[in-house]
Order: C-alpha cells, then structure tokens, then sequence
C-alpha cells in the first residue's frame, strides 16, 4: 500500500523547528508521523523543495540532516479493499489516535478527502495497482506546488471523521509542547506493545544493548530507553520520559515527565517537558524545560530556559513579523531550531524563539532569526559556510561525514532568510 505525506501551507507556521525538517519528521511523544504511516505500507514524502534537493542529493548514502531513518513498511501491510493510497497532511499529530481514525479510513475503502475547516487532514485515492502509477501520484502531487488543492481536485467526496477518532493537526509552536505532553504515555504503551523491551524493574523498560550504571532512581513510569543508550549513574527518572538509540545521559541527571530525546544526544542537568530531536546536546548542568529542540543543537554550560512568567500568568509568543499569538498556556520555554549553539550561562526566556544556526549567549529574549550571533557582543550574523563548517565538526563526532548536500541546505536556508550574499 502506498501512503503519502503531504506538506501544505501552513507547516511554516510551526516555527524554527521545521525550517530544516520535515513536518511529519517532528518528534511528538516519543514518535513521529513518519513512523505511525510506515506502518500502513511504503511512504513517499512530499516535501518543500529544499528538503526534497537535500533527500535528492543524499540518495540513501546517508540519514538526511534531520536524523530520521528511511522507514521499511511493516509486512503485508495492505488494504482488504485493495490498490488504495492513503494521504495525509504531514502537520498531523501523530499517536495512537491517528493512527486509528487513519486506519478506520483505510478500511472504510472509500474514496474521498476529510478535513477540518480549509484544511485538508488526508484523503483516499484509487490509483490502479501498479507501483508506476502510485509513483506517478507523489510526483504530480510534488509538482504541484500546493498537494492540498491539487487531493481537492483529485477527492471530491467528503469523508467523515471517524467516530471517537478525530485527527487533530498541528498548528502553532505552542501545539508542539501541549500534543507532546497529551501524547507521551500512550505512545509509550504503543512502543511497549510491541514486545521489543525487556522490564528491567517497575516502570524501567529497556532495548537491547542498554548500558546502565547503578544507581538510577525511576519515581515514576513508564521509562523506555532504546538500544544502545548509555544511563549513567545517580539519574533520577519521573515518567514519562523517553531516551532513543545511543543516546547518553550523564550522571546525576534529572529527566522530569515528558522528557523525550532522540537517538544520539546527549542529556545532562535538569530537562522537564521537552522534545530533543536527534542528535543534539544538552549535556552540562542547567534547566531545560517545556522547549523543543531541532538537531544538531547544542546548549553550553549553564545554559537555562525559563519557562514560566514571574506573573505566572499565560504566555504570549510574537513571530518575526510581530505577530502575538496568546497560547493559553502557563508554561512555555523555548522553540530552538536546528544548528543553534548557546554560549555557556545562556539564559533564555519563556516564549522565545531561536532560528536555525543562531549563535546565542547573555540573555536571550524574543525572536531571533537564522543565522544571527551576539557571541562577540555586537549583533551580528554568521554566514553559511561558518555554519557548514560547524556542522562538519559536529556530525564527524557522531560518526557522520558532511557533505555538498548539507552546506546546499544551509544555503538555501540562508537566502530564504534573506541572506543570500552568504
């Protein structure tokens, strides 16, 4: 079965964390769509063209700069109405609910598009059986330039939300933190039903290949930890918390509910509430709480968040254009893009917004853009050979080679962000 993730508009709004990852490759509760949809047969992402060029170029020699791995489908996964494809916006939260409500699609067997308001949540399609034509459908919807209105055209029956099952998109930075909290546990569970963990005591779950070095205090469960993944001794666990694959915890530290990093970083200090996407750093004392974090980030000594207001009241989030949106929430941290370095004692305030390879110290407060520095006290910006450079260190100390097709992406990056001299 052929399953496409579709990006439209609106994924931009998302913020930093998606400038240079795909929509349906950000990490929610320990998981990603990319992973819930492998599971429904072979899948074919339509991405920006930036993040297609980057795909295109590293051709499978290597994982892309965002850290995910290509996905085998799962075995016989088919449809029993047959040669079906399914659709889906890649901006959909990924859990066990979407999951079901996209499976109950499935085998509905009817062709058609749901959505929710002007937002086209996934559709149906009827394309023939042969490979050809479902790769002839991801290709068009490509070239389209905008998938959702060319599934409108495709799709013009409306499909009902599933009953109990509503699929739910990601819409602001704001969701990242709330879906992620709602999502953790269950997701888990998802992870333990498939009988790849052993329980190494209550509330303590590990993969093959998991070095821990006693004593490690688990005060609440569940507590996955993937193959591996090194624990060092004195951590404290209060779970849900969630450690991918080589992934390395310092000793001493404090993983606090809702804690998620990818595979490959490095934790250390205390982290509450926060996405780490892989390979990123925070590996030193200080407070990491209700962010996210793209990879390839890396927090210096000291480096802190705040994540709620003195008033204690609600916090807003201003984009670069000024915009304000009130998220209704008490406690927000930070939303760091991929590539961003801090300065040691770096404090950051609650509602901040970080773009990608920024190079940040002092304190830190509101939107800063991509590729901005104030390392060396004046303002200023770093250019994106600077950045490739950085990466190429920082990917060599995880095994990684980088290449032509990551300093393009910094690139393409840079003049988007109207650096294009750079």
């Amino acid at each position: 079965m052929q399953v496409i993730a579709f990006e439209d508009a609106a994924v931009t709004g998302l913020g930093p964390v998606v400038f240079l990852r795909p929509a349906c490759d950000l990490s929610i509760g320990s998981m990603t769509l990319a992973e819930g949809l492998a599971g429904f047969g072979e899948l074919t992402r339509v991405l920006r063209p930036h993040l297609a060029s980057h795909l295109a170029a590293l051709a499978g020699r290597r994982v892309p700069f965002w850290g995910s791995h290509d996905l085998p489908p799962a075995p016989h996964a088919h449809s029993r109405h047959g040669a079906v494809v399914l659709v889906a916006n890649a901006r959909l939260v990924p859990g066990r609910g979407t999951l079901a409500a996209l499976r109950s699609l499935v085998e509905a067997g009817r062709e058609g598009i749901m959505r929710e308001g002007r937002t086209v949540l996934a559709a149906i399609l009827k394309v023939g059986s042969e490979p050809a034509a479902q790769a002839e459908l991801a290709a068009r919807l490509a070239a389209s330039g905008d998938a959702a209105a060319m599934l409108e055209s495709l799709a013009t029956v409306e499909l009902d939300q599933p009953d109990g099952q509503a699929l739910r998109c990601l819409a602001t930075p704001a969701d990242l933190l709330s879906f992620h909290e709602r999502e953790i546990e269950a997701n888990l569970a998802l992870r333990l039903d498939s009988g790849r963990y052993r329980t190494l005591r209550e509330g303590l779950h590990v993969a093959d290949g998991v070095k821990i070095v006693e004593p490690v205090v688990v005060r609440s469960s569940p507590v996955v930890i993937e193959a591996g993944a090194e624990i060092g001794p004195f951590v404290c666990f209060d779970g849900p918390v969630w450690i991918g694959e080589r992934t390395r915890v310092n000793p001493h530290a404090w993983l606090r509910q809702a804690t998620a990093a990818g595979h490959d970083c490095r934790l250390g200090g205390e982290i509450e509430a926060s996405v780490l996407e892989p390979f990123s750093n925070k590996p030193h004392d200080g407070f990491l709480g209700h962010s996210h974090l793209g990879s390839w980030v890396n927090l210096a000594a000291g480096t802190v968040t705040s994540n709620l207001k003195a008033t204690y009241g609600t916090v807003r989030l201003r984009d670069a254009a000024g915009r304000v949106e009130e998220t209704g929430r008490q406690f927000v941290g930070a939303f760091v893009g991929d590539l961003v370095r801090t300065g040691i004692n770096t404090s950051i305030t609650c509602g901040s917004s970080i773009g990608p390879a920024a190079s940040v110290g002092g304190n830190v407060s509101g939107t800063i853009p991509a590729f901005a520095t104030n390392l060396h006290g004046d303002a200023a910006t770093t250019s994106c050979v600077q950045a490739a450079k950085a990466l190429s260190k920082m990917m060599a100390r995880r095994g990684l080679a980088a290449g032509e097709a990551d300093g393009r992406l910094l690139a393409d990056l840079a003049a988007a962000s109207g650096y294009s001299d750079r």
